[in-house]
């Protein structure tokens, strides 16, 4: 399709990045079809990128509205419209942003921090710097239990965890409450951890898909989790924003 072919020829550096935005125009089809099939080829896109319109692109991929944007980012009280326009503007590009803020960006859209803070990424590996920035901290794995529970209202609600453990290890997670299902990225488990994690799960009511995702930095990958009441559910998350997940196991 033309889009795809668009993509492909900025990836080649046959085109610059204005020529992309200009003829790419509104239609993000093909942009959200690269990023739930092929991983590797979207971060390599976002890297090419200058820093607002890879904001931009990961708005789009992650159907991200102002509305919803701000309320995640901002809060419930927030009436700052003008942050969140300005912070995939180009013309805004000098603007300062918090870290908490950009924290809480990268979370919600599985990147780095480097890739929502800096025009250009220099050594491409994953870390948990937004989880300093923006994760709220729990002592125990327990405490996750009462966020297992479906999002109210018309938006949904994304956070990032800091578990640090009684043996001194420490973990991240991000949770994401959506009002048919929960998804959870579990991103550096041990195998005891990983135990205490699915027992938790497996003790709620809602029937559990578990996988290994790739994230947009070569070579990293972490276990994910969806949850609902219906299988069906699951199954259409996973058939439109996780088209790239060849297997996957249930809990049971």
């Amino acid at each position: 399709m033309k889009e795809s072919r668009l993509l492909q020829r900025f990836i080649n550096n046959e085109i610059e990045e204005t020529t992309l935005m200009n003829r790419l125009g509104k239609d993000w089809d093909q942009l959200k079809e690269i990023a739930y099939t092929d991983p590797d080829r979207f971060g390599n896109l976002l890297r090419k990128l200058s820093l607002p319109n890879r904001r931009r692109f990961l708005i789009q991929v992650f159907n991200l509205g102002s509305a919803e944007l701000r309320l995640l980012l901002l809060g419930k009280y927030s009436r700052s419209a003008s942050t969140i326009s300005d912070l995939s503007n180009p013309l805004k590009a000098g603007r300062r942003f918090s870290n908490e803020l950009l924290a809480k960006f990268a979370i919600l859209t599985r990147v780095p921090f480097d890739y929502v803070y800096k025009n250009q990424i220099g050594r491409n590996r994953w870390d948990y710097k937004s989880f300093d920035f923006a994760g709220e901290v729990v002592f125990s794995i327990e405490e996750i239990k009462d966020r297992l529970m479906f999002a109210t209202g018309e938006y949904r609600q994304i956070n990032g965890y800091v578990l640090e453990s009684s043996d001194g290890q420490v973990y991240y997670l991000r949770l994401e409450r959506r009002t048919e299902a929960i998804i959870v990225d579990l991103y550096n488990p041990d195998m005891i951890q990983m135990s205490h994690f699915t027992n938790l799960l497996k003790a709620t009511s809602l029937t559990w898909s578990v996988f290994i995702n790739q994230s947009v930095v070569p070579g990293y990958w972490h276990w994910m989790f969806i949850g609902a009441e219906h299988e069906s559910a699951i199954i259409r998350i996973k058939e439109t924003e996780f088209k790239s997940i060849q297997h996957t196991m249930r809990l049971c």
